[in-house]
């Protein structure tokens, strides 16, 4: 008897090597498909102007993930985050165009850095209000972000009544 170890069949290893490697790129392989795929479809799909108006596109969309991200890690889910960037845009837009009017006759326009301090805090409160009522009040996250869902909502279509702001 000779002590030599029993060796597996080099083409099974691999081939489930390779179906291993294939699962964990999948994601890759699949965006890799859908840019050759509009890059044959549309020409200018990879020019560098494209590029820098997808990125802008997606910046606001990457920042609201990170903050999910910590959602949803802690167990929780805010369905609300689209109707309070919604309404923080719609207290930005009426901002700039009408400032606040005191009803003395005077009215307070603001400057960009103000405005946008300001639409941060409408957005940091209603988070808290969000936040109190899930650990303070016991609401689960689903319900508790639903209900600001739609009051963000409403008071967004209540202040613009359903319409943009022209010349904005």
């Amino acid at each position: 008897m000779t002590d030599t170890p029993a060796r597996a069949a080099p083409s099974s290893a691999s081939s489930g090597s390779a179906l291993l490697t294939l699962m964990k790129l999948r994601t890759f392989i699949a965006l890799i498909a859908v840019l050759v795929f509009f890059s044959i479809a549309a020409p200018n799909f990879l020019s560098a102007a494209n590029l820098i108006l997808m990125a802008k596109h997606v910046a606001l969309n990457a920042f609201l993930a990170m903050g999910m991200t910590f959602v949803i890690i802690t167990g929780g889910i805010d369905l609300s985050v689209g109707s309070i960037v919604g309404l923080c845009g719609m207290v930005a837009g009426y901002l700039v165009l009408n400032g606040i009017d005191l009803q003395i006759g005077y009215t307070i326009y603001f400057n960009v850095v103000e405005i946008a301090l300001i639409t941060l805090a409408v957005g940091i409160l209603i988070g808290a209000v969000n936040g109190l009522l899930i650990t303070r009040l016991n609401v689960a996250p689903f319900i508790a972000t639903l209900g600001v869902l739609y009051v963000a909502r409403g008071l967004a279509l209540l202040s613009s009544d359903g319409r943009t702001f022209p010349n904005l």
